[in-house]
């Protein structure tokens, strides 16, 4: 079993059938039944966030955005104790590979822990290649 380390951007296409390119969210996923994943807390943030404004926009039923969380329960994933001091790092990662400092989150999991990352997002792959983390490949 391997660890990896999954953004909430990639996350959320799991269940938003309208986002497009899928396929490598999906395929996550389905490796999620032998592997693990580690988030930042940010994640968990992100991820209600991001259903909840899906329902919003009227994506998604509130029915859905529940049983969505509920299958969100049932994976393996685990929060990476970010502390303080992992968490001050944050805006230097975020300014000297030009993420934003949620985006920079995820790539310090994935340095702090060599853990290698699972994203969509063209500007945190760039910034992991740029850090030597490997991206997850499936």
């Amino acid at each position: 079993m391997s660890e990896w380390v999954i953004d909430a951007s990639l996350a959320l296409q799991w269940f938003l059938e309208d986002e497009a390119d899928r396929n490598y969210s999906l395929a996550i996923l389905r490796g999620l039944a032998d592997n693990e994943a580690v988030v930042p807390i940010l994640w968990y943030y992100e991820i209600g966030n991001g259903l909840i404004m899906a329902h919003r926009r009227k994506r998604i039923t509130f029915q859905q955005l529940t049983e969505f969380l509920n299958r969100l329960e049932r994976l393996p994933i685990r929060s990476s104790q970010q502390g303080p001091a992992a968490i001050y790092k944050l805006p230097t990662l975020a300014q000297a590979h030009g993420l934003t400092n949620y985006d920079a989150a995820y790539l310090e999991v994935a340095m702090r822990l060599h853990l290698p990352l699972a994203t969509n997002d063209k500007s945190l792959k760039q910034a992991a290649r740029a850090a030597n983390v490997t991206l997850v490949r499936i």
